[in-house]
C-alpha cells in the first residue's frame, strides 16, 4: 500500500507547490552554477532574511548534534514541509515529520551525513538561495518563520 503522504515522481502534484519548489530548486542551481567561494560566513545575513546571525551556527550544530546521534524525530523537526528530496534518481515530496521518519535513510544518505557532520560552524556558506549546509550543496536551509529549517535535500 502506498503511503499517502509520499508522492513519488509521477502523477499529478499540488500546483502551487510543485511551482514553488522548481523555482526553489532554480535559484539554487543558478547560485551553484555561480560557484560558492569558501568564505567565513559573514555576521549579516538580513539579505536572506535572517535577522540574528548567531542563529546560523546554532541551527548547523544543532543539526550535527541530532545526526551524529542518529535522532530522527529531532532531525525531522528541523525540516520545512512539504519537503521537496532528490533521492536514488527518484524525486520525493515528503508531506510531514512522519514520511520523514519513515523514510530517513533513503533521505539521509552516508554522504549527506557525513558532509553535514565535517560542516565547520566558523565557515557556512550563506547566499541570497539560504544557508547551504554541509559543503556540498546538497542541503540548503532557508528562514521559516522565526527559526531555520531544511528546504532542500538532493543526493
Amino acid at each position: 500500500m502506498t503511503n499517502p503522504s509520499i508522492q513519488m515522481g509521477q502523477g499529478p502534484r499540488s500546483g502551487a507547490r510543485w511551482l514553488r519548489c522548481l523555482a526553489l530548486g532554480l535559484l539554487l542551481a543558478a547560485g551553484l552554477m555561480a560557484g560558492p567561494a569558501r568564505c567565513e560566513a559573514k555576521e549579516d545575513y538580513s539579505f536572506v532574511g535572517i535577522k540574528d546571525a548567531s542563529q546560523v551556527p546554532k541551527f548547523v550544530a544543532s543539526l550535527q548534534k541530532a545526526l551524529a546521534a542518529d535522532d530522527k524525530n529531532a532531525v525531522a523537526g528541523m525540516v520545512s514541509y512539504p519537503l521537496m528530496v532528490s533521492a536514488g534518481g527518484e524525486d520525493l515530496e515528503i508531506a510531514d515529520k512522519a514520511a520523514f521518519v519513515s523514510q530517513y535513510d533513503r533521505i539521509i544518505t552516508k554522504e549527506i551525513k557525513q558532509n553535514i557532520l565535517a560542516q565547520p560552524l566558523n565557515d557556512i556558506f550563506v547566499n541570497k538561495q539560504g544557508v547551504m549546509v554541509g559543503t556540498d550543496g546538497k542541503v540548503w536551509a532557508l528562514p521559516d518563520g522565526k527559526a531555520l529549517r531544511i528546504a532542500v535535500i538532493r543526493d
